[in-house]
């Protein structure tokens, strides 16, 4: 009786320690306070964690990085999609998003004003926002980034080979999967060389009260920007403008990191290394590029690859065809473009 008595015990103090920190099984916020992108500059970076509910568990975790003036949010679609079926590899767990700073559920920076942000201050909160998540327990191996966010990979790469080490050596991310990633200046890009950049910021420049400075597309242009194919028309699955309201798509962005992107002046595009993902470097990198993109063309995304890999017989890349494969294809229809990526990409 005092054995049983003992072990009773024992047990009820082991079962609190236990439960502290149980996986949960569904979709669930995380909030990394006081992030420093500057000296003396903080922001609050939200993570949305989309949780595999039939196959929840604590590896095969994704980190997403979103695209120009999206947000965590937009990646919903592709994790379910995931999820459900994913025809390149195995069974994915969950996938960890950002929003970067004053986007979605991350807060604005205090003592700078938002439209004062430049890409290094985001590439900054990606890479302590990775360091954060590790000792939270969630522990991503692959990144997968859209538009925008394929060069902040691209940068957050570049700024830790310039420290001595990488991704994989600093991070353990052994992939890096980018979806019509924005390239270096190194890489031609018709968008911003025909002057059709340089545009779009005049004409969605706001001055705003609180943020500042910046370039703010109105939600009932949002699908038209981003969802048409070269002849202008919508692709199926596009969201309504009140949809990119509701699920909350949709963000502002600072006006230096858009001129730092465009390489407007006075301001010029970031540069990356050649071979930066060379396959002696840890990470391995895939691109999925689409036909019928409006802003990044694959013929782009083709020259990335061979920049960043130093290899030209382009086998992890992956040319998605046929209608309907916009530049934000990896919302109208993930589950086509998995399968469409599948021998060439290991998602």
């Amino acid at each position: 009786m005092r054995f049983i008595t003992s072990a009773l015990l024992f047990l009820s103090i082991l079962a609190p320690a236990a439960n502290a920190n149980p996986v949960p099984n569904t979709d669930y916020d995380i909030l990394i306070e006081d992030i420093e992108i500057r000296p003396g500059i903080e922001v609050d970076i939200h993570v949305e964690v989309y949780i595999n509910e039939n196959f929840p568990c604590r590896g095969r975790t994704f980190f997403a990085i979103h695209g120009f003036a999206h947000t965590s949010a937009t990646w919903k679609p592709f994790a379910e999609a995931l999820f459900d079926d994913n025809p390149t590899g195995p069974v994915v767990c969950r996938v960890a998003a950002i929003d970067l700073p004053g986007r979605g559920g991350s807060s604005l920076p205090d003592g700078l004003a938002f439209g004062d942000l430049f890409l290094d201050d985001h590439v900054t909160a990606i890479l302590s926002t990775l360091d954060e998540l590790r000792n939270r327990g969630v522990r991503p191996r692959t990144v997968v980034a859209h538009s925008q966010g394929g060069l902040l990979t691209q940068m957050a790469q570049q700024r830790l080979i310039d420290s001595g080490t990488n991704l994989r050596r600093e991070h353990r991310i052994r992939r890096a999967i980018l979806l019509a990633p924005v390239g270096p200046v190194q890489i031609p890009w018709l968008f911003v060389d025909s002057g059709v950049g340089g545009q779009l910021i005049a004409q969605f420049l706001t001055v705003d009260p609180v943020l500042g400075t910046v370039i703010s597309i109105p939600d009932a242009a949002f699908p038209g920007l981003f969802f048409t194919d070269l002849m202008g028309v919508p692709a199926a699955g596009t969201p309504s403008p009140q949809d990119v309201t509701d699920l909350g798509y949709n963000s502002p962005e600072p006006l230096l990191a858009t001129l730092q992107l465009v390489g407007e002046p006075p301001l010029t595009r970031p540069t990356v290394s050649a071979r930066a993902f060379a396959n002696w470097r840890g990470t391995r990198l895939s691109i999925a590029t689409f036909e019928q993109d409006i802003l990044i063309r694959p013929d782009e995304n083709a020259l990335l690859y061979e920049h960043l890999t130093g290899k030209a017989d382009l086998q992890r890349l992956a040319i998605v065809p046929g209608s309907e494969t916009v530049h934000d294809m990896y919302i109208a229809d993930p589950a086509r473009l998995l399968a469409e990526v599948a021998g060439t990409i290991r998602f």
